[in-house]
């Protein structure tokens, strides 16, 4: 069983900050090769719907 990583918007606007991209992106890289399984709330998908985009 793969273990699952809950996420706030903390951690993914880490991606984009250059003081946390290196962990928030390999986080990132981690779910993409199928390691950990991500855990968003609805309160935390609703907050990145609304975000202003880059």
């Amino acid at each position: 069983m793969k273990p699952t990583i809950y996420l706030d918007t903390s951690v993914i606007g880490g991606c984009f900050d250059p003081e946390f991209a290196r962990w928030s992106n390999g986080l990132v890289k981690d779910f993409q090769e199928g390691n950990f399984i991500p855990v968003l709330s609805e309160v935390v998908a609703q907050e990145i719907e609304v975000a202003p985009p880059l």
